[in-house]
């Protein structure tokens, strides 16, 4: 997997919810899980443009307790089905895990929070952590996402993975 990104900064702040923020809550209640099918609903409660104009190697840039809530997985499946990643100020750790088991790249960043403005161009470095502003100028160096995150992102989520240790055991 190729971990340096360029893409469009789409800005969300402080206590976004997971249900009724990143995917409505319709969509879990319903068991949708088809990542195709969810992108069409990310943050659409939120931002409506986010979902209909959000392209492959863009950034959900978001402030503190991102996704609270209970972790259901449809919202990150639908980040994964528009190809996009998350740089956060921080997120619980039951959104987090539904994140990297969805196959979503994430980087925690303390101090995020006005690094980016809506639609600045970013180039982000999911491996090293190191993150740069191209319409500013500002970089960050948030220190690298944990390898065994790398592993199971890299693998296409929590189910892949699975099925490729399966595979190498045997």
């Amino acid at each position: 997997m190729n971990w340096r990104w360029k893409g469009r900064a789409w800005t969300f702040g402080d206590d976004v919810p997971n249900d009724e923020g990143l995917m409505p809550l319709r969509l879990t209640r319903q068991q949708e899980y088809n990542p195709l099918m969810l992108k069409n609903h990310c943050f659409e409660q939120v931002n409506a443009e986010f979902a209909p104009n959000a392209k492959p190697h863009d950034f959900v840039v978001a402030g503190k307790n991102f996704a609270y809530g209970n972790p259901h997985i449809q919202g990150f499946l639908g980040l994964k089905g528009l190809g996009v990643g998350i740089i956060a100020e921080s997120m619980p750790r039951g959104p987090l895990r539904a994140c990297v088991n969805a196959g979503v790249p994430v980087l925690l960043v303390p101090g995020i929070a006005g690094f980016a403005k809506d639609g600045d161009a970013l180039s982000v470095d999911f491996e090293s952590g190191v993150l740069r502003n191209e319409t500013s100028g500002a970089q960050i160096d948030a220190g690298p996402m944990p390898e065994v995150m790398r592993e199971i992102i890299g693998a296409g989520g929590g189910i892949e993975h699975m099925k490729q240790k399966l595979t190498a055991a045997h």
